[in-house]
């Protein structure tokens, strides 16, 4: 029985209240069959359906002891409301256990308190829920493996996590000071090099609606992944084009060594090429290089920082559960 920790969850949503309502019954059911009790915090990212036109009356929670809306002066985008989330709670509530979870039920509430438990066991690591089997499209899988490919390549590491997680109470502090997280979430921690483990989970389905993300979302969420790692990625692309720089030169010395010292035919054509591609891989280079510096010279500015910053994003909280009597 671990009812009496201090357990958040935190969740952000846009415009998905159906779901948000179904997910809060469910992860009371979970939370109560298994012998935790919970405080849920929803950061509202930006809804255009104002909570003060929703009935949270209608709750009927147990383990769920209270629900606080945290409404952003904008819509921001996931994984900023998540940041945002972190800060507050890092600076308004004891916390014990945070999870990390989205609203739309893609993220299974039977396996938090399974994360919890499994985190419970550490004091300094992060416990992901590491999706073994997807629901997504052809499409999607297949695009998702070639990002997880370039991924690796480009910064030396692995990804196959969200943002469904468990973070042991000592961490959220440290966690809401990483900046990183303003852009993505799973890199931000893997940047900041957060002892972190995985356990496995299958991914649910939407009951309401359809996802907010398109292609282009998704290949802005990517990015987002490799900007974590920007001066890393930098690097390493012109340390790759400078190889290629380098073959190219070889093989434009042997070219032009077959050409005049050797009795050897070479096409004419074939000259051409080489210095066309030298040309080519030189731009690439010094652009690469200017890339470098320019993301290297990013250090210089001041980054937003969750734990410090998050208030200047926040219009308004309001706790929602236990709902106030009105007077008479």
């Amino acid at each position: 029985m671990s009812s009496g920790k201090n357990i958040v969850i935190l969740t952000p949503v846009f415009d998905d209240w159906e779901s948000v309502f179904v997910l809060l019954a469910q992860l009371d059911d979970e939370l109560k069959e298994n012998g935790y009790q919970a405080t849920v915090v929803i950061v509202d990212d930006g809804s255009p359906t104002f909570i003060d036109t929703l009935d949270f009356g209608v709750l009927d929670l147990s383990a769920i002891r209270e629900v606080i809306v945290v409404t952003l002066t904008r819509n921001m985008g996931n994984q900023r409301a998540i940041a945002t989330g972190f800060g507050y709670v890092a600076s308004n509530i004891e916390c014990d256990m945070l999870v990390v979870m989205d609203s739309d039920l893609e993220d299974q509430p039977k396996y938090v308190p399974q994360l919890i438990a499994e985190a419970e066991k550490f004091e300094n690591k992060i416990v992901f829920a590491n999706r073994t089997r997807r629901s997504e499209g052809f499409v999607f899988k297949v695009l998702y493996q070639i990002y997880r490919r370039l991924y690796k390549v480009l910064t030396g590491m692995s990804i196959s996590v969200g943002n469904f997680s468990a973070v042991p109470g000592r961490l959220v502090k440290r966690i809401a000071g990483i900046s990183e997280i303003w852009s993505h979430f799973p890199a931000g921690i893997m940047r900041a090099r957060v002892p972190f483990t995985m356990m496995p989970t299958t991914r649910g389905k939407r009951l309401y609606g359809r996802g907010k993300s398109n292609i282009v979302a998704l290949v802005i969420h990517g990015l987002s992944g490799f900007a974590v790692h920007a001066d890393v990625v930098g690097v390493r692309i012109v340390i790759t084009i400078f190889g290629i720089g380098i073959a190219v030169l070889a093989a434009l010395v042997l070219v032009i060594a077959k050409r005049f010292f050797f009795d050897f035919f070479v096409q004419g054509w074939t000259s051409l090429v080489v210095i066309i591609l030298g040309l080519a891989v030189i731009q690439a280079f010094m652009a690469a290089i200017f890339m470098a510096f320019l993301v290297l010279s990013g250090r210089n500015y001041r980054q937003v920082i969750p734990a410090v910053d998050y208030k200047d994003f926040i219009l308004e909280t309001e706790k929602v559960f236990p709902a106030k009597k009105r007077q008479a």
